[in-house]
């Protein structure tokens, strides 16, 4: 930790208060500038590159683009949407932290003026840094001013700091929203063939075994469906069957279960995590319908925090912690269906 000095040596009592007072001035301004000029988010690496991306304003045509695929891919983009709720959260706790750290900063230069004018600052230490731009987050700490105040120039420094970390976290999240986007449009030509092929319906009424069956029928619950997805359900039951339950239609469900259009097969019940031979049926059952999507007319498969979606490039995403064992689909395979 460096303070600012005078420079040069003493030349008398009236000179040296001179002097001192030239420095108070100099450390109120350097305070004033520190809370007031710099925000977060304002470091050397803003500098170089210009004003940093606005998450919102990227993420509302982000947006656009997303409903309009949702429109030509019939449905759902589920893992497109949890990224894009994702990316919000993250944009309101930036906005959030900024207000926090504006409200904050206001009281510290209206602080700062006060000690000058009172006669109670002397001196200023600054923490040294390699980024001068990020003044504000390695902000001066006042040593001659009471705790109470010396903590509220702490808080000024640790919200600065958290809302660059949400900035940051938002721009990543909206990343992940245009990569996705950007992956799904590339597939238009693709994805226009399958959907052409599959028609929409109208509703009509591996190793190891599931936790907890009793004989060899598996229960359904919601025993209407369509009839592409009612010819998954006894092909995947004749192959890996019997499961505790086989969960499909779902009355007021604004997505597929409500259209007749997804079952959940479960591996074990009343929320508790499968077994290890559960969840070696359970990877075999998700194994099993990836492999035959295209000729089953599979939407996309939900099992252990992952979705696989036939409409996108390939492979399994990670979604969002949704918050429990079976929100996050680790007691069953969600199977929705075109």
């Amino acid at each position: 930790m460096a303070a600012i000095e005078p420079v040069g040596g003493r030349r008398g009592s009236r000179d040296g208060g001179r002097r001192r007072r030239g420095w108070k001035r100099s450390a109120v301004v350097v305070v004033l500038v520190a809370a007031g000029a710099l925000t977060p988010g304002s470091g050397a690496a803003g500098a170089l590159h210009g004003k940093p991306k606005d998450p919102e304003k990227e993420l509302a045509k982000l947006t656009k683009r997303a409903a309009q695929l949702s429109k030509e891919y019939r449905g759902e983009l589920v893992a497109l949407e949890e990224a894009k709720d994702a990316a919000d959260r993250a944009a309101e706790d930036a906005r959030r932290f900024n207000r926090e750290w504006e409200r904050s900063r206001t009281v510290i230069s209206r602080l700062a003026a006060q000690s000058y004018m009172n006669g109670r600052m002397a001196a200023v230490p600054l923490i040294a840094g390699a980024d001068p731009g990020g003044m504000i987050r390695d902000a001066a700490v006042l040593e001659h001013l009471s705790s109470s105040n010396a903590r509220r120039v702490w808080t000024v420094q640790v919200l600065a700091a958290r809302a660059d970390r949400s900035r940051q976290l938002a721009e990543t999240k909206v990343a992940e929203v245009r990569e996705q986007i950007e992956d799904l449009e590339k597939q238009r030509a693709r994805v226009k063939k399958l959907l052409a092929k599959y028609r929409p319906e109208p509703p009509s009424s591996g190793g190891g075994r599931p936790d907890g069956v009793r004989g060899t029928k598996s229960p359904i619950v919601g025993n209407s469906m369509t009839a592409r997805m009612r010819s998954v359900l006894v092909a995947i039951d004749g192959k890996y069957g019997a499961f505790p339950t086989i969960g499909c239609y779902r009355s007021g469900d604004p997505q597929d279960h409500g259209q007749g259009q997804a079952c959940d097969f479960m591996e074990t019940t009343g929320g508790r995590m499968p077994s290890a031979n559960a969840r070696a049926h359970g990877d075999a059952v998700a194994q099993y319908a990836t492999g035959n999507a295209s000729r089953l007319g599979i939407k996309y498969v939900i099992w252990r925090q992952r979705i696989w979606d036939v409409r996108s490039g390939g492979g399994w995403r990670s979604m969002e912690d949704r918050g429990s064992v079976t929100a996050n689909h680790y007691d069953h395979i969600h199977i929705s269906v075109l």
